[in-house]
This record gives C-alpha cells, sequence and structure tokens, in this order.
C-alpha cells in the first residue's frame, strides 16, 4: 500500500522528464551570427531620429560686398561755361529778331562795332548762320552772321579757321520793295554781268569799280534822276560811289533783309 502510494507520487515527475526529452532536452539554442563574402560589409539599417534638435546645415553663401573706401580727395567742381563774345561789323548794323528768320518779328536793331554776348548758335536758316544774343542793355534775339565774302558778326576770341574751299554765296532774302535811305543791298545783274560804281550820279562819271552780282553796299543817300535811270549813294568796306537801281527790265540793286 505504502509502495502503491510512492509511484503516485513519482509518476508526475517521471511523466515530465519523458516530456523533457521528447522536445530535445534543456539544450541553449545560440543565434547564429550572419556572415558576408569577403570585401562585404554587413549593411546596417539607418538610425532613424526623431525630435532631433541639431541645427540644419546650409550652404555657404557669398560674403557681402563691401562698399568702396571712401577717398579724402573729392570731386574737382565743373568749370562755368564761358560765354563767347561777338562785335557787330555790318556796315549799316544788324537787325535783332526775335527767332532766326528774316520774317521773324523785329526786336532792335543794333549797330555797327556794338558788342554781344553769344547765348546760342550757329544755327542754319534762310542760307544763313543766326546767333542768339545779349547786348547786355535788355535786348535779346536772333542776329544774322552774313556770309564768308561779307561778314555782318565777328566772334571775339575765336582762333582764326583755315581758309575754306571757295563756295557760292548763299541766297540772300531779297525784298520786293523800293530802295530806301540807310537800306542793305545787294548787286542782283545778271550772273555774266557786273555792275559800275562811278564817282558821281550819271552815265559819264568816273568809275570807281566793276562790282560782281551777289556783292553788299548800304544805301548812304539819293535817288538822283540822270540819263533816264535812277541813282543811289551806296558804300561797301571797300568801295564808295553812285550805282544805277536799274535799266526798267532788270534791278541792278535790291534791298535784303
Amino acid at each position: 500500500m505504502q509502495q502503491h502510494r510512492r509511484w503516485a507520487l513519482l509518476l508526475p515527475i517521471v511523466a515530465l522528464l519523458m516530456a523533457t526529452l521528447a522536445c530535445g532536452g534543456f539544450q541553449v539554442r545560440v543565434t547564429p551570427t550572419p556572415t558576408t563574402e569577403a570585401g562585404e560589409e554587413p549593411t546596417a539599417e539607418p538610425t532613424r531620429s526623431f525630435g532631433s534638435t541639431a541645427e540644419p546645415t546650409l550652404p555657404p553663401t557669398a560674403p557681402a560686398e563691401q562698399p568702396p573706401a571712401a577717398t579724402d580727395t573729392p570731386p574737382a567742381p565743373t568749370a562755368a561755361p564761358t560765354l563767347q563774345t561777338a562785335r557787330i561789323v555790318a556796315t549799316g548794323g544788324l537787325n535783332v529778331r526775335e527767332t532766326a528768320s528774316a520774317k521773324a518779328k523785329l526786336v532792335g536793331r543794333l549797330n555797327r562795332d556794338a558788342v554781344v554776348t553769344v547765348l546760342e548758335g550757329p544755327t542754319q536758316a534762310e542760307n544763313f548762320e543766326w546767333y542768339r544774343v545779349d547786348n547786355g542793355q535788355g535786348m535779346v534775339g536772333w542776329i544774322a552772321a552774313g556770309s564768308a565774302d561779307d561778314p555782318w558778326l565777328r566772334l571775339e576770341g575765336q582762333a582764326a579757321a583755315a581758309p575754306a574751299a571757295p563756295t557760292a554765296p548763299p541766297a540772300p532774302v531779297l525784298l520786293d520793295r523800293a530802295i530806301q535811305v540807310g537800306d542793305r543791298v545787294q548787286v542782283t545783274t545778271d550772273a555774266n554781268q557786273v555792275l559800275t560804281v562811278r564817282q558821281d550820279a550819271g552815265r559819264q562819271a568816273r568809275a570807281v569799280a566793276k562790282v560782281p552780282r551777289g556783292a553788299f553796299f548800304t544805301i548812304k543817300s539819293g535817288p538822283v534822276q540822270q540819263d533816264n535811270l535812277t541813282w543811289w549813294e551806296l558804300e561797301s568796306d571797300t568801295v564808295k560811289g553812285w550805282a544805277a537801281e536799274g535799266d526798267g527790265n532788270t534791278r541792278w540793286l535790291t534791298p535784303v533783309q
């Protein structure tokens, strides 16, 4: 009876041992380390960081440009423009116009040898060079400089220019009216004719000059009727005498502006 009880106690232990032996026993199983082929490194899983506080790496920036260093030398002051003066050399003086045109409103008249300040010019208009001038007494306007053969204006302090090749004189502004004392006139004979200037009025008076077409004169006195012609006393820088106005068909002297 007692032996039977002992076997009853040992039976569970024996069953446990049998079950353990059937499962392979209490052997420690070691997980083998993976191996790689020669020359390779085992691939590791990337480490992920969450909530990292590391500062991001930014690409380098170019250094800011520095302003140029200030210099101690101030810039040279700009010189004020120098105004040029001119002298009226026209025998009978020169008209001053509101604009550069012989048809413009008359502002006044400048006498010979008057000195003016040139404000503007030259401007080409009506076959003349025009200058805007100021006489210093309130008269400001435009005057014509004349032609190369008969200048009316001389710029002061201007270097003498090389002589230009001969050119045809510019076409004058002729006035269709009767001649008056004090007028500036131009010789308007036919192209191949000259005007005879005589010592007195009349065909029998001594000739003092043969004047070509295009020459300019100032009327000093007249008229005088002689030999069925109208005669005027005229004067230029080089010639002085009397000449007939025309023959009824051709006008030999014509007032100009």
